[in-house]
């Protein structure tokens, strides 16, 4: 019974997931880190407090990571956060390339590469990076708040036909049925959970804070960071893990995250702060 709950729900979560992807208007604000991958310091060469200068000076709403808005601290998925790498660059060349993330990670827009030929990395590694932004800079930026009313909608709408036919089943689970082990993995893209789908995992020692979004709770660890959306569903206590073939769900006063990969194991708790 339990496991023929998960595999029901495994494939709403698949045919969800396709929807996840917007264009940068669907976003309504930008999170700059304090450093890069490459830099040796925090702004070396101040790259991060320039990055976070365009973006505001062409129509972006953008903070450093630990000067984010208490009242955007729990709508991280409507952002998005900059990433800037040199591994395009060369003896003679450097070379640099934006991308823009998530709360998935999954990649929504990479501006074209950045070039200087300056032997002085401080000038030639600002010189790449306006350059790159370009990209960004002749875009025609305007926030339409549709980034995650087009996923909830879809989610609600093939929720509400197996849910129907599985609340009996999923308000017994607790009482009933042996548990599944869940494994939760760091990355949430499709791809690397089909590759690493029989690899095992844990989870860190580590304190989730439940903050409550439409549909359901987003829960964030202390960086802040959202590592796993729960969306609501008609059985108490239980929720779809988005993105994933998995639930979490309350037993005993404790709760677990259970995710289907085809085999029985014991569950995993998970420590969550509603």
């Amino acid at each position: 019974m339990y496991k023929n709950l998960i595999i029901t729900m495994s494939f709403i979560l698949v045919s969800v997931y396709g929807f996840a992807q917007n264009d940068i208007n669907s976003y309504q604000f930008i999170i700059v880190p304090n450093s890069y991958e490459f830099s040796k310091s925090d702004d070396q060469y101040q790259l991060n407090s320039l990055t976070k200068f365009l973006f505001n000076k062409y129509g972006f709403e953008a903070y450093f990571v630990d000067e984010i808005p208490e009242h955007l601290k729990s709508e991280l998925c409507k952002g998005l956060k900059v990433e800037v790498s040199n591994e395009k660059s060369g003896m003679f060349k450097t070379k640099l390339e934006m991308m823009l993330k998530d709360c998935y990670d999954a990649v929504v827009m990479t501006s074209k590469v950045g070039e200087s030929r300056l032997k002085t990395y401080d000038k030639a590694y600002v010189q790449a990076l306006r350059e790159a932004f370009e990209t960004f800079q002749n875009m025609d930026y305007e926030y339409s708040g549709d980034v995650q009313n087009k996923e909830e909608d879809v989610v609600m709408t093939e929720t509400k036909v197996v849910v129907a036919e599985t609340k009996t089943k999923a308000s017994e689970v607790d009482k009933k049925e042996p548990a599944m082990e869940g494994t939760l993995k760091s990355d949430t893209k499709i791809e690397e959970q089909v590759a690493t789908s029989n690899k095992s995992a844990t989870f860190k020692n580590e304190k989730y804070y439940a903050q409550e979004i439409s549909n359901g709770f987003q829960l964030v660890n202390s960086e802040p960071r959202v590592v796993m959306i729960l969306l609501n569903t008609a059985a108490e206590h239980v929720f779809l893990v988005k993105g994933k073939s998995a639930i979490v769900f309350k037993q005993d006063g404790f709760w677990y995250y259970s995710e289907n990969n085809g085999e029985l194991k014991e569950q995993k708790s998970i420590n969550i702060k509603f």
